[in-house]
């Protein structure tokens, strides 16, 4: 079985994906671009991390990976990076440029086959090094094709040591989106005055909806009361050895959210949760997206907790790496 593995994985990286990321592009992607269209007004090399709903884009934390891990690339190989971000909203109503301006209009996008190519490039589980040094690849060979843009449909993550750096070059929250994650902070006692807990069941607890197509289905009953009270009994257990520390926990299930807010010493932020590439013109479920997700990068501490039929998400292991923080796994 180890020796099929491996053949496997080697078929895999040896042929198979590369074919697979040239096939989304010509079946899903290359039908938006024609000779007919405007022309590329850019001199210079560009690359343009694209989230504008013409592919499923993942959830927050696997677009800014990709967004990330596409710009240190650019940065390295001195290429223009730039960034389209429109769906299912505009990022710029939630994060803004910082140090870097990564902000492009709508009419210097060029979708004219002559001078314009989209790139698809997605992260695999096979093995997780290995995956990356297949990602960096495809970028050098991808990314040296000779267009004036280069569209880049990516989740990529193989600089994942600088993805906290990365983002604070591009990004920071809008002026309204960073009062309320003030306000949230007053309330926990500031910045890396608490320690943060985190879970994602998808659709285990039977009220998440995702968008993936092997995501469990809804645990029965009685599975679903045992789930819970077993990840209450981490939560007492993480309180036990922090006993004066102020804990805000995170979650996709707000039947979850709502069973742990009985502890005097848990704190959940408002909101209504969704899924980004699920929900569409919802702006209260992305402002909790992100609010979740920046009150969770001040924590000083971070526990994801990982039972029976639940999920592990790289959503709170982003924010901890925004925060420069300990990530602990809890597998029960």
């Amino acid at each position: 079985m180890k020796l099929f593995q491996q053949l496997k994985a080697a078929f895999n990286y040896g042929f198979y994906s590369e074919y697979r990321f040239r096939r989304v592009v010509r079946h899903r992607l290359m039908r938006f671009y024609s000779t007919d269209a405007p022309r590329a007004k850019n001199t210079q090399k560009m690359v343009i991390a694209m989230f504008d709903g013409r592919k499923r884009h993942g959830g927050l934390a696997d677009r800014l990976r990709g967004i990330c891990t596409t710009y240190c690339f650019c940065r390295e190989q001195g290429i223009d990076f730039r960034l389209h971000f429109s769906s299912p909203f505009r990022l710029e109503e939630f994060l803004v440029p910082n140090q870097y301006d990564w902000r492009i209009a709508e009419q210097e996008i060029s979708y004219n086959a002559l001078d314009a190519h989209p790139v698809y490039i997605a992260s695999q589980s096979y093995d997780e090094e290995r995956d990356n040094r297949f990602q960096r690849r495809m970028a050098e060979k991808f990314f040296a094709e000779d267009y004036k843009q280069l569209h880049a449909y990516t989740n990529m993550r193989f600089e994942e040591a600088q993805f906290g750096a990365s983002f604070h070059e591009l990004f920071r929250p809008a002026e309204w989106l960073q009062r309320l994650v003030d306000e949230q902070l007053t309330i926990l006692g500031g910045k890396k005055n608490y320690i943060a807990v985190s879970t994602r069941f998808l659709e285990s607890l039977g009220d998440f909806s995702e968008h993936r197509d092997r995501a469990p289905k809804a645990l029965p009953a009685e599975e679903q009361e045992a789930l819970l009270k077993a990840c209450s009994k981490q939560l007492e257990k993480i309180h036990a050895a922090h006993p004066e520390e102020r804990i805000l926990v995170t979650s996709d299930s707000g039947r979850f959210l709502s069973h742990v807010a009985r502890y005097d010493f848990v704190r959940t932020l408002p909101g209504k949760i969704g899924h980004m590439d699920v929900v569409e013109g919802e702006k209260e479920v992305h402002t909790k997206t992100f609010l979740d997700f920046l009150v969770l990068s001040e924590a000083k501490r971070h526990y994801y907790l990982i039972g029976p039929a639940m999920y592990r998400g790289n959503f709170s292991r982003r924010a901890a790496q925004i925060g420069e923080a300990p990530f602990h796994e809890i597998t029960f």
